[in-house]
């Protein structure tokens, strides 16, 4: 029997170099096209460190939002509603004066004067502690003040800051006035 010869380290570079570009040539007319339709890299700036969302993962708060100014009683809190159909349609309706009620011990709900678009709007929401909600089948701001679980009819429009638990505070129906912050 024969000895085995092993390539050196070259030649097997060499094959590995030609196996690729042999693959490459073999490409089919679609993988043409996209890679000549694929724009040019031409920066120049070395990469950002957080990841770019991806499409399905839409940032939603676009431009910075709306800030707002939710008053009650005493207290002010401060957010800012998202850069979407259903929280632009809520920035046009400011200011609302609205009487809030505890729901399920997370959140509190209001109903608005006019329904809001739901234009672009995801079917359901998994609520968390400082989100601001629209509950679409009727017609109601939410403040969440606490995680809830998820159903169809949520529309995330925006966030609250700072301490969401003087919401959990309330007790009885509340008046509280939503306005753009100046």
């Amino acid at each position: 029997m024969e000895p085995v010869r092993r390539p050196h380290r070259g030649h097997a570079l060499v094959l590995a170099l030609l196996a690729m570009f042999s693959l490459a040539a073999c490409g089919g007319a679609d993988e043409d096209v996209v890679a000549a339709t694929a724009p040019a890299e031409t920066s120049t700036s070395p990469p950002s460190s957080t990841p770019s969302p991806a499409p399905a993962e839409e940032d939603v708060t676009g431009s910075d939002g709306t800030p707002i100014l939710i008053t009650f009683r005493d207290q002010q809190l401060t957010g800012r509603l998202d850069d979407t159909a259903t929280a632009r349609d809520l920035a046009a309706q400011l200011p609302v004066t609205l009487t809030f009620r505890d729901h399920n011990g997370v959140e509190k709900t209001a109903p608005l004067p006019r329904e809001l678009s739901l234009d672009g709007a995801p079917n359901a929401h998994d609520p968390a502690a400082r989100d601001i909600g629209y509950w679409a089948p009727d017609g109601d701001l939410v403040f969440y003040y606490d995680d809830a679980p998820a159903f169809d009819g949520i529309v995330r429009i925006g966030e609250i800051d700072g301490d969401v638990q003087a919401l959990a505070r309330w007790s009885g129906d509340v008046e509280a006035t939503v306005e753009r912050a100046r």
